[in-house]
């Protein structure tokens, strides 16, 4: 059986299980916006299924189940406390329970969260194994211009919020106020866009051949083509994202001139819906495959 769970509002969420009618895979969603009003119960240790309840029923979620789960947090958007709580109180327990399931789940909460850090990310990346550009995170002015004036640049996110990546120079920190707060900058690498999502033991390629300063944002996306990494790349990204605790990963990588892949990042939660319509489902069909198994991890 699998569930998934997260929120009608989220397009990967709502394809994965438009993409499962598609291919006629049994799934039971769980839209948390129903929920989060209703009452829940989730047992440790996880030996009992957990319930869930809205006007609507109940459903119970079985622990040996598998999971594909998008878990967001809406009580940002709550004016009323009341309903803050609840969104805060149902996701902490189910997060907590998922963790210590033995069902599948793409993904537990607590794999990947370094990605939310990017500077520990960085560093993870270079642990495994893999070519990171070299970065700096830094509120001083006269480090950040040393930085930038030794090649080209550009400004990335320093947490896991969603945000475009930018060209900089050593003027747009000529007035930098380090109040301001840390900036995470990274060496640019010229090349094309790699998207490698891996889901077990499978793995689903694609290249963008147009050497954008962020491909999504420059329509990349229709660009992308699937293609077949070098084997030895494949199996060090099946085994790494074994290893950083993940079913499911987005690693999304710069091919240069020379043939170098370097690591940019690797997404714990893969907005993976654009890249899926791109390949004609398949990523959603190593997914129902993974997860349908009976095997538990």
């Amino acid at each position: 059986m699998i569930v998934a769970i997260g929120l009608d509002l989220d397009a990967p969420y709502s394809h994965f299980i438009e993409r499962a009618g598609v291919e006629g895979v049994a799934v039971q969603p769980v839209n948390l916006r129903r929920y989060v009003e209703g009452d829940w119960q989730f047992h440790l240790p996880s030996d009992e299924p957990g319930i869930v309840e809205c006007d609507a029923g109940a459903i119970e979620l079985p622990p040996d189940a598998s999971y594909y789960c998008r878990i967001m947090d809406l009580s940002a958007h709550e004016a009323d406390e009341a309903k803050v709580k609840r969104w805060r109180g149902l996701l902490g327990a189910l997060r907590t329970w998922l963790e210590w399931i033995p069902g599948k789940v793409a993904n537990r909460s607590r794999a990947g969260g370094h990605n939310a850090a990017k500077p520990l990310h960085e560093a993870i990346l270079v642990d495994l194994g893999l070519q990171v550009p070299e970065s700096l995170t830094s509120c001083d002015p006269d480090l950040l211009r040393s930085f930038v004036r030794a090649g080209p640049t550009i400004s990335k996110t320093v947490c896991g919020v969603r945000a475009d990546a930018t060209i900089v120079t050593e003027a747009d920190f000529s007035d930098f106020n380090p109040a301001s707060g840390p900036v995470h900058i990274q060496r640019r690498i010229k090349g094309a866009d790699i998207r490698i999502h891996v889901v077990g033991p499978h793995l689903v390629a694609q290249r963008a051949d147009i050497d954008a300063v962020d491909y999504r944002r420059e329509g990349g996306i229709n660009a992308l083509v699937t293609f077949d990494p070098p084997e030895a790349l494949a199996r060090f990204l099946v085994g790494a994202t074994r290893e950083i605790g993940l079913e499911f990963a987005g690693w999304d990588f710069k091919l240069d001139a020379e043939g170098n892949f370097w690591c940019l990042e690797v997404n714990p939660m893969p907005g993976y819906s654009a890249y899926d319509e791109r390949c004609d489902g398949a990523i959603s069909r190593a997914l129902f495959d993974h997860l349908g198994t009976a095997e538990t991890s």
